[in-house]
């Protein structure tokens, strides 16, 4: 398992653009910020990434593309808590074990 932590990577959304984001984690749970420090959240129905903003523990799409400038009440650097990055941990090794 490889990790990373605070590696800027380019990555593409469903439309073909690509974004250039700053990435923390592995391959079971990675978190993402704007080089400026904004968290946002890849929006699998929409297949682009949001700016967030955490609501109990879990960072939660704001509706605005993580291409367009940043919303207030964005959230700067945030972090999810233990219980859902757990949560997200385990359903997507439960995903990758059931292929």
């Amino acid at each position: 398992m490889t990790a990373v932590s605070g590696q800027t990577s380019t990555l593409g959304q469903a439309d073909g653009s690509e974004i250039e984001l700053v990435v923390f984690g592995n391959e079971d749970y990675a978190r993402y910020e704007t080089r400026a420090g904004y968290s946002v959240v890849y929006d699998d129905a929409q297949g682009a990434f949001f700016y967030a903003r955490l609501v109990d523990g879990r960072l939660v799409s704001m509706g605005v593309r993580a291409s367009e400038a940043a919303p207030e009440g964005a959230a700067m650097h945030a972090v999810e808590s233990a219980e859902v990055r757990r949560e997200r941990v385990e359903a997507r090794r439960a995903r990758r074990a059931s292929r």
